[in-house]
């Protein structure tokens, strides 16, 4: 299982800075670390044995993640292995950042809509003749009523997108805020892929099917296929990015500048920067914006027990004064 972004933020950028020291790549690996114990030991003996680094690299445990394998062999065939590991550490360090925003964020609605969940089936079973009629299996009944749809739905949707379940990512593309991380989570996955594979000397057309693939969009990989037959064809990109719409205007232009100025690396990464701020403001607003609805689930819980408590009271009332 990968690293968490968090740890592995932390692992890129002490490796860097190692490097950049003079340290070999044997020695750095060899040091303490974030990264597993027995694993790195196990890749610095392979390193002082005369085992090239992309070898290693392809050769390390599952904590290291498959989509950073690509950079971090290219940038190593290269030498500019301490500048994308430091780029990797900023990237893993911005999702760690963004993931604890968004769990605090959800705590407490999350925790609003349980209470609620376990507070509603037991005043089902008050009852203003009888008293508390209680039943646990009727208690239980009520609260799986509740609580198991909902937690199902999330599972099921959970699995499915992990599966990119063309299904359930259209049903995310869909959703208001949601819909608009995804595009620019997207557009700045393949903006940082390209950027890191390219600063990292990998050729141009590999580098375009290898970030159209790290970029989890059906749209861009189709993009990136034809821009790839283009680069085999001895032509450059930037004029046919338009064409393929997978790309908005704002991010071809950029991409033409850099392609005419020679520091197309450099504006791919700024790209990525842009559009991870943007997604960073959807992701916010989604936040804000679901709580919220969860909120009105529990309001309109909550307005349906007072009203079917007063319906009751008045209808014992009536009842009182039709008997006297």
């Amino acid at each position: 299982m990968p690293l968490s972004p968090a740890p592995l933020s932390q692992f890129y950028h002490q490796l860097a800075q190692q490097l950049s020291a003079g340290l070999t790549f044997a020695q750095a690996l060899r040091s303490p670390s974030s990264a597993p114990v027995d694993d790195t030991l196990r890749l610095a003996a392979l390193a002082e044995s005369g085992v090239s680094i992309p070898e290693i690299i392809a050769s390390a445990g599952d904590w290291l993640p498959p989509s950073d394998r690509p950079f971090l062999a290219a940038a190593a065939q290269s030498g500019r292995l301490p500048r994308v590991l430091t780029n990797l550490a900023e990237r893993h360090g911005q999702v760690a950042q963004t993931r604890r925003r968004v769990a605090l964020a959800c705590v407490y609605p999350v925790g609003v809509f349980h209470f609620a969940a376990i507070l509603f089936p037991f005043l089902r079973l008050i009852n203003f003749e009888t008293g508390l009629n209680w039943s646990l299996s009727a208690y239980l009944g009520g609260l799986l009523a509740i609580l198991l749809p909902v937690w199902s739905a999330v599972i099921i949707l959970w699995i499915l997108v992990r599966r990119e379940n063309p299904v359930a990512l259209a049903l995310l593309d869909i959703l208001p805020a949601i819909g608009g991380y995804r595009r620019n989570q997207s557009l700045a996955d393949f903006a940082f892929a390209l950027g890191n594979l390219l600063e990292g000397g990998a050729p141009i057309g590999r580098a375009w099917l290898t970030a159209g693939g790290l970029a989890r969009s059906p749209r861009i990989a189709a993009a990136a296929q034809t821009i790839h037959a283009r680069i085999e064809n001895g032509e450059a990109p930037g004029p046919h990015l338009l064409g393929t719409q997978a790309f908005p205007p704002a991010f071809v232009a950029r991409y033409q500048t850099g392609e005419i100025t020679g520091s197309l690396d450099a504006a791919l990464l700024a790209l990525a920067a842009d559009h991870q701020a943007t997604a960073n403001q959807r992701l916010t607003a989604a936040t804000m914006l679901y709580p919220a609805i969860l909120f009105g689930c529990v309001v309109l819980m909550v307005a349906w027990i007072v009203i079917s408590f007063a319906m009751q009271y008045y209808g014992k009332i009536n009842s009182m004064m039709d008997g006297m």
